[in-house]
């Protein structure tokens, strides 16, 4: 069987998701999910098979939570050692992904996967039941395009042959919840709460007045007249105004993707507004502080809360270059709910991170 335009199709998708894909640093959404791959088959020695190039075409659905499921149709046209004729593979096999925790710096998030399903060889092997085991890594491109790096161990449970295959592909993703659509599950978006303390200033000192002396005027028994006191003159001071310290940036909004830690760059310019404040103010502290529901175990929620508040912190340190020292962050989970969870417009409402700048006269 010739798989000739099945290839070039594939390719070509490769190529053009590519090619349309902008350098902004986002991340995937919760949806359906295609992803063409091309890839090496390399084959257990007892095959008799030579290695070759693979074409693979995965269709799945990205979960909002760390899962993801994915049914995938692999192809490789090789050929028998020695000279042998044409051997054509064919292989369907139906794999779950489970996503670690993101690489803040470098945009990049690893999963890993397992498998089962079947594979036929032209050459005597049909319908034999595999296994897979392996991971990979995904850079995300934009919000819904990623470049995805794969390896699998395949166990051929029948024949007893221990395969490998190493792919390259595009991940695809399309009809998940936008920003504005309310969440079904955990922490798919989140929004950034800014809320502050601010020093009050001083009451003014009120100036003091000088009291004019009274004019001593007694006439004793031996007529003596005393000369009046001259009074000194009044001395007005002017009134003291309260130092007026600027108010810090009102409510501004960041969302994370789906169980997502970095910042995507199209929200800095939200978060220099923070930043400009704590330069404007040098005795300006800052703490930042990540909330999550109680979807989920609470385990993953205080360390997703911890990683999210940390991530923002680090933008304004390395970024914006605001010192350390003035910036805080810390993660409390599902622990401080701001409303019951009982509903999820509530569920979403807890799911939040908290700027809250303190400032203090220098």
């Amino acid at each position: 069987m010739s798989f000739n335009i099945a290839k070039r199709t594939l390719l070509s998708s490769i190529i053009a998701a590519s090619s349309v894909s902008t350098l902004a640093l986002a991340q995937q959404q919760e949806g359906f999910t295609v992803t063409p791959s091309i890839g090496y088959y390399n084959m257990d020695s007892d095959r008799d098979t030579k290695d070759d190039t693979a074409y693979s075409l995965g269709l799945g659905y990205q979960f909002n939570n760390p899962w993801a499921v994915e049914f995938v149709y692999l192809n490789a046209d090789s050929k028998q050692s020695g000279g042998g004729g044409d051997v054509d593979v064919d292989q369907y096999r139906l794999d779950g992904l489970y996503h670690l925790p993101s690489i803040n710096s470098l945009n990049l998030t690893p999963y890993l996967a397992a498998g089962v399903g079947t594979a036929d060889f032209s050459n005597g092997s049909n319908n034999n039941t595999q296994v897979n085991a392996g991971g990979g890594l995904k850079y995300a491109i934009n919000d819904t395009v990623s470049l995805r790096a794969d390896f699998r161990l395949v166990d051929d449970i029948e024949d007893h042959h221990l395969d490998n295959v190493t792919s390259l592909g595009v991940q695809m993703t399309f009809g998940g919840s936008s920003n504005n659509s309310t969440p079904s599950t955990n922490d798919s978006v989140e929004a950034y709460e800014q809320s502050y303390t601010q020093a009050e200033p001083e009451p003014a000192a009120q100036p003091q007045q000088t009291e004019q002396p009274e004019v001593i005027n007694s006439e004793p028994a031996e007529q003596v007249q005393e000369e009046p006191i001259a009074a000194s003159p009044m001395t007005e001071e002017t009134p003291q105004q309260p130092e007026i310290v600027a108010e810090p940036p009102g409510k501004i909004n960041i969302q994370f993707g789906l169980n997502k830690t970095n910042v995507e760059q199209k929200f800095y310019p939200e978060i220099e507004k923070i930043a400009i404040f704590l330069k404007e103010n040098p005795g300006s502290t800052v703490m930042i502080e990540g909330h999550t529901d109680n979807s989920g175990a609470a385990s993953y929620n205080q360390k997703l809360s911890e990683k999210r508040a940390k991530a923002i912190a680090e933008v304004l340190t390395n970024t914006f270059e605001i010192s350390a020292t003035r910036v805080e962050a810390i993660g409390y989970g599902e622990e401080r709910p701001f409303v019951e969870n009982d509903t999820e417009a509530h569920r979403e409402a807890n799911r939040r991170v908290v700027a809250i700048i303190s400032t203090s006269e220098v």
